[in-house]
C-alpha cells in the first residue's frame, strides 16, 4: 500500500515537473510600451517624490517639532517632585515614539522606492538583475504593506504603559484589586489632608 502511494506521489511530480518546465509565464508591464521609456522613468519618479519623499519630510518636520517642543517643555518643569519627574520621563517617551514612527515609515517604503528607481534608471539594469536586486523587491513589497500594522508594534517597543495594558488584555489578566484599593486610600488620604489645611487655614484666629 505505502510503495503503491509513493509511486503515485513521484509519477505526479514527475508529470509536474515536465509540464512545468513547458509552461510561459505572461508579466502584465505597469506602464504602456508604446509610450516610451520616459513615461515609465517620469511615473516612477513622481512616485518617489509624492509617495515617499513628501510625505516622509513632511512627518519628519512635524513629529520632529512635536518631540522638540516635548524635550523643552520638560525643562521648564519647576520642582524636583516625584509627580514632576515621572511627567518628564513621560513626555520623553512620547517624543520617542513619535520619532519611531518616522523611522518606521522611511524604512517600510524605502527597499520598494530604492528598487524602482534602480530598475528604471540604470542602464542595465535587467542584466544586473539576479537573486540580491529580487530579494529586496520582495522584501520591499512585504514591508510596504507591514506598514499598516507595525505602528503598534512600535508602541509596544516603547511606551511601558501600552506594553502593560496589551500583555493584560491578551493574557486576560485582571487588575489587582489591592492596587486599586490603595491608590483610592492614598487619593482619598490625601483629600482629607488637604481639607484639614484648609479648615485650619480658615479658622478664626484669637
Amino acid at each position: 500500500m505505502q510503495q503503491s502511494l509513493w509511486s503515485s506521489i513521484a509519477k505526479c511530480s514527475i508529470w509536474f515537473t515536465y509540464n512545468y518546465v513547458k509552461l510561459q509565464f505572461l508579466v502584465c508591464y505597469p506602464y504602456p510600451v508604446e509610450w516610451g521609456e520616459s513615461y515609465a522613468r517620469t511615473m516612477v519618479l513622481m512616485k518617489f517624490l509624492v509617495y515617499y519623499s513628501l510625505p516622509l519630510a513632511v512627518i519628519a518636520l512635524f513629529y520632529v517639532l512635536m518631540a522638540r517642543h516635548l524635550v523643552l517643555s520638560t525643562q521648564n518643569v519647576p520642582g524636583e517632585m516625584q509627580g514632576t519627574q515621572r511627567q518628564m520621563r513621560a513626555r520623553r517617551k512620547v517624543a520617542l515614539t513619535v520619532l519611531a514612527f518616522v523611522v518606521v515609515f522611511a524604512a517600510c517604503f524605502l527597499p520598494t522606492h530604492v528598487f524602482m528607481m534602480w530598475f528604471y534608471y540604470c542602464p542595465t539594469a535587467q542584466e544586473d538583475f539576479n537573486a540580491w536586486w529580487s530579494a529586496l523587491r520582495i522584501v520591499g513589497f512585504c514591508f510596504s504593506f507591514l506598514n499598516s500594522c507595525v505602528n503598534p508594534i512600535a508602541l509596544y517597543c516603547t511606551s511601558g504603559i501600552f506594553r502593560k495594558h496589551f500583555n493584560r488584555y491578551l493574557f486576560c489578566r485582571t487588575p489587582p484589586a489591592h492596587g486599586t484599593r490603595g491608590s483610592l486610600s492614598l487619593s482619598t488620604s490625601r483629600r482629607l489632608h488637604s481639607s484639614r489645611k484648609t479648615n485650619i487655614s480658615m479658622a478664626p484666629r484669637t
